[in-house]
This record gives C-alpha cells, sequence and structure tokens, in this order.
C-alpha cells in the first residue's frame, strides 16, 4: 500500500513533525503476508490471516497496530497487536492513536458544512472572513483546503528547531503564522498545487472565527456528538492521552519520554487529531455515504478525483477508483491511513504508533491477507 500522495521515502524531520505523508521506509523487511493455506491445503480464515500479519509485525518492534477492514459491506472487522506502551496494557481496536494529517479530512468536512450552512461561500476571499488575519486577499477557503493557496509550509523553516528547543511550549496558530508573515507566496493562489499545512492551520482559524467556538467545540457538535464517536479529539486533552509513540526523530525515543506539547499544539488542526479505528471508520464511511455534507458540496468536496490526485482534504483511494476516497498521516511516533470506497463498500484504517517502520509494506500485507481469500 502506498501513500495516498504518492510512494515516497521516510520524510525529514521538518515535513513528517506536521506531515500528511505518511509514508516511511526504514530498510527494514516488509511484514510478511501469511500463507493462505495450511500444509493440508485447506483455506486459512482470513481474520486468522490477518491476525498473524500484525502479531508478526508487532513481534519485531516495540509499536502498534490497529486495523479496521470492510469487504463489500460485509462489515467492519477489527484488528489491533501490540502494547499501548502504558504498562503492561495491550493495544485493542479502541486504543487512541495520534492521526497526523487526518486531521485535514476532519477539518475540511467542519468548513465545508459552513458552506452548506451558507455561514461563507468557497470562492469568496478568505479577508472576507478574516479581516484581521494577515494574508493575501486573493486566496479563497476552496484553494486552502485543495492546497492550491502559495502559502508557504511552516514547517519548512524555524519551527522544528523551536520545537526541539522547547518541547514543553504551547503554540497558538497565531505563533505559527507568525513564521511564515513576512515571506512570499510559493506561487500565485489557484495556479498549483503545492502541499502547506499553513492552509489548515488558517482553515481551523476561519472555523472558530465564523463560528464563534473552538476547534474542539466545533468537533464535538459537528461530528463526535452526531456520530457517536467515542475518542476523537484535538491534542491536548488534560483529560486524555493517547498511546505511546515510537520514533527516532524524538528524544528518547518516544512520546513519552519529553514533553510532546510543543508538537501538538504546532500541529494544531493541521494534524492533532486523537482518534480510534472504530471512530475513523464511522467518521469516514458517513462522509463517503451523504451523511456530513450535502450532495452538492460533497461533489464539491471529491471534484477532480482521482485525476487531479488531490481535492478538497481528500486524495483518492488507493488503487484510484472514481468514487474511493482517502487520506494518510503521520507526527512524530504515528502513521495513519484510511480510505473508503462508497461504491463497494470497501473500507481500510490502519493506525502504528512506530513510525520507524515500513507502513506501506504492513498495509500491503493487510490487503492481502484480507483480499487472499476473495
Amino acid at each position: 500500500m502506498t501513500s495516498s500522495r504518492s510512494a515516497c521515502g521516510r520524510a525529514a524531520l521538518a515535513i513528517a513533525i506536521l506531515s500528511g505523508g505518511g509514508c516511511t521506509d526504514s530498510g527494514q523487511d516488509p511484514s510478511a503476508t501469511p500463507d493462505s493455506t495450511t500444509t493440508t491445503g485447506t483455506a486459512v480464515d482470513p481474520s486468522r490471516a490477518i491476525e498473524a500479519t500484525l502479531d508478526e509485525w508487532a513481534a519485531r518492534g516495540p509499536g502498534a497496530v490497529a486495523v479496521g477492514i470492510e469487504r463489500h459491506g460485509s462489515g467492519l472487522q477489527l484488528f489491533a497487536a501490540g502494547a499501548t506502551g502504558h504498562g503492561d496494557e495491550v493495544v485493542t481496536p479502541d486504543s487512541p492513536f495520534r492521526v497526523g494529517s487526518l486531521s485535514k479530512t476532519v477539518v475540511a468536512v467542519m468548513v465545508l458544512q459552513l458552506v452548506d450552512e451558507g455561514a461563507i461561500e468557497l470562492d469568496a476571499p478568505l479577508i472576507t472572513y478574516l479581516p484581521d488575519l494577515a494574508i493575501p486577499d486573493g486566496i479563497t477557503t476552496r484553494q486552502l483546503l485543495a492546497h492550491r493557496s502559495g502559502l508557504p509550509e511552516h514547517t519548512d523553516g524555524e519551527l522544528v528547531p523551536a520545537v526541539l528547543a522547547d518541547p514543553a511550549r504551547a503554540w497558538t496558530p497565531t505563533d505559527v503564522l507568525a513564521l511564515v508573515a513576512d515571506q512570499p507566496l510559493d506561487f500565485e493562489p489557484g495556479k498549483n498545487f503545492g502541499y502547506s499545512n499553513t492552509n489548515y492551520i488558517v482553515a481551523g482559524l476561519l472555523l472558530e472565527q465564523v463560528t464563534g467556538r473552538s476547534l474542539t467545540e466545533n468537533l464535538d457538535a459537528r461530528l463526535v456528538e452526531p456520530l457517536g464517536l467515542t475518542t476523537t479529539y484535538f491534542a491536548p486533552d488534560p483529560q486524555r492521552a493517547p498511546i505511546t509513540g515510537y520514533s527516532s526523530d524524538l528524544a528518547g525515543g518516544t512520546t513519552d519520554a519529553s514533553p510532546y506539547t510543543a508538537l501538538e499544539t504546532a500541529a494544531g488542526a493541521a494534524g492533532s487529531l486523537v482518534s480510534t479505528v472504530p471512530d475513523l471508520a464511522t467518521f469516514i464511511r458517513a462522509l463517503a455515504h451523504g451523511e456530513l455534507l450535502s450532495e452538492a458540496t460533497y461533489e464539491e468536496m471529491i471534484d477532480g478525483l482521482p485525476a487531479e490526485g488531490h481535492s478538497l482534504g481528500v486524495f483518492p483511494s488507493d488503487p484510484p477508483t472514481a468514487t474511493g476516497i482517502a487520506n494518510s498521516g503521520a507526527i512524530p511516533g504515528f502513521t495513519a491511513y484510511m480510505q473508503v470506497d462508497p461504491a463497494t463498500d470497501d473500507l481500510l484504517i490502519l493506525l502504528v504508533s512506530d513510525d520507524t517502520r515500513d507502513v506501506d509494506a504492513l498495509g500491503t500485507a493487510v490487503v492481502a491477507a484480507a483480499t487472499a481469500f476473495g
């Protein structure tokens, strides 16, 4: 399984901190897919094959993995292997993982709900709604969500050294945007695609400004409560914490070795979401089946897929189909992937708490185990 954007090598720290990529390559052996038959030639149950794949992966490192998979609308199957890193706790499908840029799909949906409500227009200048924000007046909400604004990537400059120097610092969106306030646009708005986490920092501010409610309050009212989600929130939350993540990019090698505050607050609307496999499955299924947006607005969201490679907060499924949508995410210690095709009711959620290993190979092995039996 490749990332929804492209197959690539392991991202540099500057991108991994707030990335949407979720593609890694540590050079380790890929997860092997279990044999599809026993020694007597009898077919193995696909659930057992998936469990064996995950158990083998978990046995070769400290991280955990949780998976949700559905084939042809037959019902969501849940799997997990490894430990949470909190004492002797074993990971379950309900364990909370950081999911990086899966946050962006969630934020895009909430912003598009404002379009449905008539509170904003996709093609109106952003300064109409954010008059106090120092942003070029040619940028629109559509360009923001589609990574076509030209806003420069704030993780490319001073952010990484600042986060590493003071991991306990709490960053605000204003702090983050100040890092690129004096930088020119990368290109004229609307002319090109340029993936930039800055777009979704601004999108979070847009949501808060127009609604008069915080990012968390919007999430709870718009998605958590209507969908009955159990453990989906923007970190940090003093009452809840995700499982431990493992990364060579972090001091001590884990998310628990030093404060994670700077990472999660700098990520903000672009990458600080915490969620579970069942919650993400519920969310992306509801999105694709028209429960969260009007038909017209959902068509705007996916317009251009799969040919364009990216639309408003979503990428094509892998492999691309006319109706499949996906996104991937990474933040130190974690990688995540979700996709659904409403035409076939095929769904995959993959959450991993060890970013030093090849999540693409693991995903490929899981899918192969699930599909080897038809």
